[in-house]
């Protein structure tokens, strides 16, 4: 494994504010989503939700950077190389979710512990939103892995198309 590409592609998700920072936002919200979804009876339609969102943005990904795998494929990059971007920055949008949702949630239940005195329940503070904001941890990890394992078909989706640019679409005028 080529870690100098692994890392480079974490400065490379960073040029494209416009689209990591919105689907960061999305897989905090999907993290809130399925760990709460978890506990439900119906689990189901969460992981069929984490499934379809993960995929999705591999998929996304990989149709923006076409022209960059290309220019990278022109220049000599192997697809491996050119498949560690796209992963890297699929890794590093759920890792950086992940931690921005734990932390906005510690947060809030810090906020909370600190206005009001010991005796007072955070249910009774928050109200319905206490159910998204305090999720066990076995749940809340657990989504982690299962958001991790649900990207695999849309990073395969995405490997069969980094291997199949052609690196002369770098040299066409579109």
């Amino acid at each position: 494994m080529n870690f100098r590409v692994f890392f480079k592609s974490f400065k490379f998700a960073f040029r494209a504010k416009k689209r990591v920072i919105p689907f960061m936002m999305v897989y905090a919200i999907l993290f809130i989503v399925v760990s709460d979804g978890l506990i439900s009876p119906n689990v189901l339609w969460y992981l069929l939700m984490a499934l379809i969102v993960s995929t999705f943005y591999a998929i996304l990904i990989s149709q923006f950077r076409r022209r960059d795998m290309s220019v990278f494929k022109c220049i000599g990059w192997q697809n491996n190389d050119v498949m560690l971007l796209v992963i890297g920055e699929v890794l590093l949008v759920t890792i950086a979710s992940f931690l921005l949702m734990l932390q906005v949630s510690f947060e809030i239940m810090g906020i909370v512990a600190y206005f009001f005195p010991p005796g007072v329940e955070v249910v009774n503070v928050l109200g319905p939103v206490a159910d998204f904001i305090v999720i066990p941890a076995i749940p809340l990890f657990s989504t982690f892995f299962l958001v991790l394992g649900c990207q695999i078909p849309g990073l395969l989706i995405a490997q069969r198309r980094a291997m199949t640019v052609p690196p002369m679409k770098a040299l066409r005028e579109e």
